[in-house]
């Protein structure tokens, strides 16, 4: 009597070789796809067997713990605008921080208005302007040669008498009042580069108006009054910022807006806000 044999039964050697071969092709096919040739790369060296793998299967090879030590959090300042840091610069004492400005005025010109057009004038500036720019000093935000060493000196206290000092006189900057009614030429019609970003800004590059900030028609804690200051040191300044050479500004914004400014804009900028410093 003839065992029957059907294609499916074990003792069929047809089907043993079938599905050996099917288990080669399986095998070879795996190693060739996803070791030999995910190992090459078209700009690189070529990948470890493990690494390989993982690329090939949409995996990452790193195995590294992800609580590893990571740099420091570089911050662009240590002042918050707290009621604590408030409190400290309203307690700034006038008659002490005449007598700490005698260190200031081979510099900044006696009584804070510079003669010198590269160097800020403080007279009339924002005392919290002052103060936060002092502890950017001294905290290596900022980076100065001779600001640094003096800022280095002083306590938290000298800053805010000096900087009351300074922002209580007179000749200095013009005050920014925030009042005033709209004037012609002061919108984005205007074909001066200069008036056009300081009152309206570039909403397509998403500049604000420096206006907006720095007066003449309003100005935010912590933003320095420009109308007045030496054009020369505004437009030192936004290039500083514009190469990061200058990354005390929170938030970047400061970076952000000069990065995309042109050094015809910038002088421009510069030019409207120094007009005022010159002597008639």
């Amino acid at each position: 009597m003839v065992r029957e044999q059907g294609p499916f039964k074990l003792d069929n050697p047809w089907s043993r070789i079938a599905w050996v071969s099917t288990a080669v092709v399986v095998v070879v096919c795996f190693l060739f796809g996803f070791v030999v040739l995910g190992r090459f790369q078209q700009n690189g060296p070529a990948l470890g067997t493990w690494a390989a793998f993982c690329r090939a299967v949409g995996l990452t090879a790193d195995r590294g713990p992800a609580d590893e030590p990571q740099p420091p959090q570089r911050t662009p300042t240590r002042i918050a605008w707290t009621q604590a840091t408030l409190a400290r610069i309203a307690s700034g004492s006038e008659p002490h921080g005449a007598i700490v400005a005698l260190n200031c005025a081979a510099c900044h010109g006696e009584r804070g208005v510079s003669t010198s057009t590269l160097i800020p004038t403080l007279a009339g500036m924002n005392s919290a302007v002052i103060y936060k720019q002092l502890d950017d000093y001294r905290s290596g935000k900022r980076l100065w040669g001779v600001m640094s060493a003096i800022a280095t000196a002083l306590t938290d206290q000298d800053s805010a008498d000096v900087a009351a000092y300074f922002a209580h006189r007179p000749d200095g900057l013009t005050p920014v009042t925030g009042e005033g009614a709209p004037q012609a030429g002061r919108s984005l019609r205007q074909p001066d580069p200069g008036l056009r970003l300081v009152f309206a800004g570039d909403p397509t590059r998403g500049i604000p108006p420096c206006a907006a900030c720095h007066g003449p028609d309003a100005q935010k804690l912590g933003a320095p009054p420009l109308h007045g200051q030496h054009g020369e040191y505004i437009e030192r300044q936004l290039a500083a910022f514009a190469e990061g050479m200058r990354q005390n500004d929170v938030n970047e914004q400061m970076r952000v807006i000069a990065q995309q400014l042109t050094p015809a804009e910038m002088h421009a900028v510069a030019l409207y806000y120094g007009a005022a410093a010159r002597p008639e």
